[in-house]
């Protein structure tokens, strides 16, 4: 009888024990955590500033009434004679124009869609690669805000669906198009109201349609006198006006250089002749620049005049007097990690837990940038370390690798 109960109570702490580790294992081991993507992120220290443009410019004059249509935009680079802008009596006549423009151009993807008529069809796999091609870029143009690349596009797309459809058959010809387009565009040449005048370039340089009045006082060697109280001005009046007979102006070289007044605690350990990264404000483009000169302004309060020159001429550099800069101080780049990831292994080693297939694996960090809230470490290829799009724990109890976890 006893060795009966003895058995009972045995047979009953074993199961007590079995269903323990498999509670423990359970609701241990399958632990919810809370978990972030491993994403590439950038970062910038900078100090911001305000500067003014100098530049070796020439203004370009045609005098006469009417309206201008300009044939470049601003940071265009143009040669000598060239046609820089179009006088038309009119903007009726300025639309006629562009819409004649544009028929010419379907006259001409039309034209050479044709030359394909009765020829076989051994062409299509191109041609429909070429189509999605054009219309992935037009999307991108799209995304990317481009929408001026994309208008572009629209006639390569157009080109390659018409030569689709007459290799295909579903059109015999696009004669009858083609001489309905060409009434069209002589439909319009009729009523334009009189002869347009060509405005010519005087030189060579980069075109930018207008003038702030500036243009004599403010040259690349102005900048050698150039005072803060002068920059102050023009911050203050940016434009002056030009003459009305002035319809824009030739930047002679893509070099330029700006001046600001700047606390040069700020740029502690600047010097002239050293190089330095700039941005204008809102444009990711990094500008390469040389410090020409540090003058003092005598104020007594730190301040200096920064002259910077650079060689990276953009349509915002080109078109403005002044603008908004950032001083490139410092840049990173890598992955972005919360603060609250960062965990040790038992070597010390930093780095942070990731989920792979269900279960805990430890990666090691390279930190470039440390923040209040989150770090940046290095992307590298190396076994071991935190990649792209890994899923990063963030939050979790009793963490370590190969720990199951949801």
């Amino acid at each position: 009888m006893e060795s009966r109960w003895t058995s009972i109570i045995i047979l009953m702490l074993s199961l007590f024990v079995v269903i323990f580790f498999l509670g423990q294992a359970f609701f241990s081991g399958n632990e919810k955590v809370v978990t972030e993507t491993a994403f590439t992120y950038s970062m910038t220290e900078d100090v911001p500033f305000e500067g003014v443009f100098l530049r070796d410019e020439t203004v370009v004059y045609s005098s006469g009434s009417g309206v201008i249509d300009y044939e470049h935009s601003d940071g265009s680079k143009v040669g000598k004679s060239s046609v820089i802008a179009r006088r038309y009596r009119s903007e009726l006549d300025i639309e006629r124009r562009r819409e004649i423009e544009k028929i010419n151009e379907q006259i001409s993807v039309l034209t050479d869609a044709q030359k394909l008529a009765g020829t076989d069809n051994n062409q299509l796999e191109n041609i429909t690669n070429q189509i999605n091609e054009r219309h992935s870029l037009i999307l991108e143009n799209l995304i990317s805000g481009d929408y001026s690349a994309a208008q572009d596009m629209e006639n390569a797309l157009l080109g390659v669906l018409s030569k689709r459809e007459i290799s295909r058959g579903d059109v015999d010809s696009y004669e009858a198009k083609i001489a309905s387009l060409q009434s069209r565009a002589a439909e319009l040449e009729a009523l334009l109201s009189g002869d347009v005048e060509n405005i010519y370039a005087d030189g060579t340089g980069y075109f930018v349609s207008g003038v702030d009045g500036y243009e004599t006082r403010l040259t690349l060697v102005d900048s050698a006198d150039i005072t803060a109280e002068q920059i102050q001005d023009i911050l203050k009046k940016p434009n002056l006006g030009g003459s009305p007979s002035a319809v824009g102006k030739l930047i002679a070289d893509y070099r330029w250089r700006v001046a600001a007044v700047i606390d040069s605690e700020q740029l502690f350990g600047c010097y002239e002749g050293g190089q330095v990264t700039l941005r204008v404000k809102n444009d990711p483009t990094p500008i390469e620049a040389e410090i020409i000169s540090i003058t003092d302004t005598g104020r007594g309060d730190g301040t200096a005049v920064y002259v910077f020159e650079c060689a990276t001429l953009t349509s915002t550099v080109a078109s403005g007097r002044t603008a908004q800069f950032k001083y490139i101080v410092n840049s990173y780049g890598g992955l972005r990690v919360s603060r609250s990831a960062i965990r040790y292994n038992d070597d010390g080693e930093r780095g942070v837990f990731v989920v792979q297939s269900g279960k805990l694996v430890f990666r090691k960090i390279d930190v470039e940038y440390w923040d209040d809230d989150y770090i940046i470490c290095q992307s590298t290829a190396d076994d071991g370390y935190l990649k792209l799009y890994d899923k990063i724990v963030t939050e979790g109890k009793d963490l370590y690798a190969g720990k199951v976890v949801e």
